[in-house]
């Protein structure tokens, strides 16, 4: 910094007094809204969110199911519960296969490091986007150029922990807890829109158990829940598990590019 005027007029040096007064009441003022809304994230939660995280990002591949309830609105008002189920198979760095099956669903995804395909079981067709590079790059691809989201999209990505702590604005742990007979660890977090919960097994491969996440911004806060089983760290995916064949009679469709939207929970948002 330079100094100008080596001995100022003294009513310019109260002048600045003044200002420099007013500009450190302010600076005062923005460093406790600062600190106010700094997140308040418990060390243990964090560390135990990081320890899944490193897991999952790490693993060259895995295998897991997830039985999924959505609450969704009837056109008659009245409130329920549908469920489905997903396989996900995941091959770093830029693999990964996905079904989904429902009793109105019957659909698979399935990313072979140069093209993601879309698959229609039940009407028999299908639709192709080129995209290249990581896991993680495709799924950017996809979410942004086609408003297509992934099934569970954060606990696939590299750095799980990294993308569930962008908008945290605190976080939790509840304590210890039983899931489907496994000791798990249940930890809380929130944000703006959305409060979510995830259950992480104890032990040597710290997965995901459970996960909830409840919409704070809609009517009566609807919830998403997927409980996780079957985690398989052991077994290869070889080439041929990513590759899609395209069934007898089966059509292709072109999938329109669009500008990616903030799609609500009803579609697939987790």
């Amino acid at each position: 910094m330079k100094y100008q005027n080596r001995f100022p007029d003294p009513a310019r040096t109260r002048l600045g007094l003044a200002l420099a007064g007013c500009a450190l009441s302010a600076l005062i003022t923005l460093s406790a809204s600062a600190a106010d809304d700094k997140p308040d994230i418990d060390r243990h939660a964090d560390e135990l969110l990081k320890r899944m995280g490193d897991s999952l990002g790490q693993a060259k591949f895995f295998s897991v199911s997830a039985e999924v309830w959505q609450d969704i609105q009837l056109s008659s008002g009245q409130r329920i519960q549908a469920g489905r189920t997903i396989a996900l198979q995941v091959r770093r760095p830029n693999r990964l296969r996905a079904e989904v099956h429902s009793p109105r669903r019957n659909r698979e995804l399935i990313y072979d490091g140069t093209a993601i395909t879309l698959f229609n079981r039940a009407q028999n067709f299908y639709g192709t986007v080129h995209a290249s590079g990581s896991l993680d790059e495709a799924m950017d691809i996809a979410s942004e150029r086609f408003g297509i989201a992934m099934p569970l999209e954060d606990f696939l990505r590299s750095d799980p922990h990294k993308d569930l702590l962008q908008k945290v604005t605190s976080a939790a742990d509840i304590g210890p807890v039983t899931v489907m007979g496994v000791a798990c660890e249940h930890l809380a977090f929130a944000q703006d829109n959305i409060d979510w919960q995830v259950w992480i097994e104890n032990g040597a491969r710290p997965g995901p158990r459970k996960f909830v996440i409840t919409y704070k911004d809609e009517l009566d806060s609807p919830q998403y829940t997927a409980i996780f089983s079957n985690w398989d760290f052991a077994t290869k995916l070889p080439d041929f598990v990513f590759k899609f064949e395209p069934p007898p009679g089966a059509s292709k469709i072109k999938v329109k590019e669009m500008k990616a939207e903030n799609q609500s929970h009803k579609t697939e948002a987790k």
